[in-house]
């Protein structure tokens, strides 16, 4: 089976998926919820061949080009978003991570950039260094949906506004709960993932690290969610001022996965 064939029938199953998702902020009804989740699951299904026939073909992690470090962190926000929902049933943060999922697989599809087998690329420390990175920005990322989760919830709640979130989104406590777990762990493994690369830059090029587009926007994002987890230990996170660095950190890590286009 052809990779693009798979790729294809995942961005359309995601495509299908997402749209009739957000289509129930305003029919406010569960069967589409159910029917969107179950389309989500079909091209899940196609993502996982697609990522299973990348590995078997190359004998390599989905993990050395934009194309498939895109695709893999994809695969990986669902099957935390779809273990959430089995744990917690929430509804409402398919809004946020269904259409991350779509615009992630998308890359995957229209970026061609392909892999260049070097002794350094596919050295152990470096894919254990992409691996890491990859979880922890998955967790990353889900730590934030949930997170907008929380603020809307705490911000209906203090203005008396029911929007069109108000019928999806659990408990406040269940948001918050969700949210600094998957932000604490996402930003321990991210953690990890770079210190393994800087210490694989330093057994390359004997620097530290290389001042490119992709290593600023990663440290960048670093330090963003360091200062996001911060709020949520000090019972902040649901200031205004805590909204906007959580947008900022996830602009700086899109800048560091697209940098990988360019490393």
């Amino acid at each position: 089976m052809s990779p693009n064939l798979t790729l294809y029938a995942a961005l359309a199953l995601y495509a299908a998926g997402t749209i009739v998702a957000l289509a129930t902020l305003f029919t406010r009804e569960k069967r589409p919820q159910h029917v969107a989740l179950g389309v989500m699951i079909a091209g899940f299904v196609a993502h996982t061949v697609w990522i299973g026939t990348i590995c078997v073909r190359t004998h390599h992690p989905p993990l050395t080009n934009l194309p498939e470090a895109a695709g893999f962190t994809a695969w990986l926000v669902f099957a935390i978003e779809l273990a959430l929902f089995i744990r917690y049933r929430v509804h409402a943060a398919s809004f946020f991570v269904y259409p991350l999922v779509l615009m992630l697989l998308t890359l995957s599809a229209v970026v061609h950039d392909p892999f260049i087998k070097t002794p350094a690329g596919i050295s152990r420390l470096f894919i254990t260094h992409v691996f890491l990175t990859t979880i922890g920005v998955a967790g990353l990322l889900i730590g934030l949906a949930f997170g907008v989760l929380a603020w809307a919830q705490d911000r209906a709640l203090k203005t008396k506004n029911r929007g069109a979130l108000w019928d999806w989104i659990p408990s406040l406590n269940v948001c918050k709960t969700v949210s600094y777990r998957a932000l604490a762990i996402g930003f321990s493994i991210y953690t990890l993932g770079i210190l393994a690369g800087i210490l694989w830059s330093y057994r390359t090029t004997a620097g530290l690290m290389d001042l490119r587009v992709k290593q600023v926007g990663a440290v960048v994002a670093w330090i963003l969610f360091a200062i996001v987890l911060q709020a949520y230990i000090s019972d902040t996170y649901r200031t205004r001022r805590t909204a906007v660095i959580g947008a900022c950190a996830f602009v700086a890590i899109m800048v560091a996965i697209l940098g990988i286009h360019h490393a």
